[in-house]
Order: structure tokens, then C-alpha cells, then sequence
């Protein structure tokens, strides 16, 4: 969608103004001012703050959710072909692609993990874990009644465990990782988790 000279000027003003202050400390006022428009001209563009903020996020976010729902997609295709065995390493290979998606969107991601409280962005780690929890809970009780899968672990643990392994994934965003960093990092993080992951339950 193309968009108009003063639109891209206050979407590049906001940006800096919830990266330097966050959401709820952002001065619509000052990005106004700025910018070098009216606030009408603003409200012309966002009924207010929190839309502008959406805008500047909203498509890297959703694009990550997709691409995510998609990769959980492709574990319950591993069924069929009987290749479940290779789930981990079908998960280590997404990590890498997810990690090098977010790098090409990497302040709209610092927005989302470290400017966002007040917004509905607040929760996305959250919410991530939530679908990630219930997809592959589902997912085990396939792989359960097929007997390709030993042991058990609780959906307490499970969303402690796979909480704690979000975090971690972002916590290369938090800590301004250069990407080469970032890839070096997730390397070491998967081969932790799903040598936990291994103790609780093995794919057979």
C-alpha cells in the first residue's frame, strides 16, 4: 500500500519517539511537533497513539504469528510420512528462519518486546507460547495414540518450559544481538532445550 510523504514522516518520527520512550511514555504532542504538522494532520492518518503504534508493528508481528502457525503446520505433516523423529531438528531449522525474520524487522521487534506495554502488544511472547502450547499438545497426543512418542510432561511444566524458551529466543532483541550474535546464540539455546526436551520426552 503506498503511502503519503507526511504518513511516512510520522511513522518514522513515532518510531523513534516509542523507541527512545516507549509506548506509554510517548508524547503524541512531540511526535506532532516533530513531524512539522498539525495534530489534525495527524488524526487525518491514526485516530490516536496506540494506532500509530499498531501501524508501525502490526505487520511484522502478524507476519511472525503466520509463519509460526505455519511451521506447526509442517510438524503435524511429519505424520503421515512417518518422519516424526525429525521433529526436533525441524524445530532448530524454524528457530533459524524465525531468528533471521525478525532481524529483517529488528526495531519493529524491539517495539513489540521492549516499547509496548499499554498497547495490545503487550502479551505477544505470551500469546505466542499460548498457541505454541496448544498446537503441540495436540500434536503429542497424535504422536500418543500412534505410540511414537515416550513419557509425559504436564501442561504446567510445558508452559514454564516453553515460556522460558521464548524468552530466551528474544531475549536476542532485548540485548540489541547483532544478528551474526543472535545466530551464534540460538545455536547453543537449541541444542539446551532439546537436550531437556529429550529427558521428558522422546520421539520414537
Amino acid at each position: 500500500m503506498d503511502i503519503s510523504e507526511t504518513q511516512k514522516k510520522i511513522l518514522e518520527v513515532g518510531k523513534r519517539e516509542f523507541l527512545k520512550k516507549g509506548f506509554k511514555d510517548a508524547s503524541l504532542r512531540r511526535i506532532v511537533a516533530e513531524a512539522g504538522f498539525t495534530k489534525g494532520a495527524f488524526y487525518g492518518y491514526y485516530p490516536d497513539k496506540a494506532a500509530l503504534f499498531e501501524a508501525l508493528v502490526s505487520e511484522a508481528a502478524d507476519g511472525l504469528v503466520e509463519k509460526f502457525k505455519s511451521a506447526q503446520d509442517a510438524h503435524f505433516d511429519l505424520i503421515p510420512t512417518g518422519k516424526t523423529t525429525e521433529s526436533r531438528n525441524l524445530s532448530t531449522e524454524y528457530l533459524r528462519y524465525f531468528i533471521n525474520y525478525v532481524y529483517d524487522s529488528f526495531d519493529e521487534f524491539k517495539l513489540i518486546l521492549c516499547c509496548s506495554e499499554g498497547t495490545k502488544y503487550a502479551n505477544y511472547i505470551h500469546d505466542l507460547v499460548v498457541l505454541d502450547v496448544e498446537r503441540t499438545e495436540k500434536y503429542y497426543r497424535i504422536l500418543r495414540e500412534k505410540e511414537k512418542i515416550i513419557g509425559n510432561v504436564s501442561h504446567e511444566l510445558h508452559h514454564m518450559i516453553t515460556s522460558a524458551y521464548f524468552t530466551a529466543v528474544f531475549e536476542t532483541v532485548v540485548h540489541d544481538m547483532t544478528r551474526e550474535q543472535a545466530m551464534g546464540y540460538i545455536e547453543e539455546l537449541a541444542v539446551f532445550f532439546n537436550s531437556g526436551w529429550e529427558g521428558l520426552l522422546r520421539f520414537v
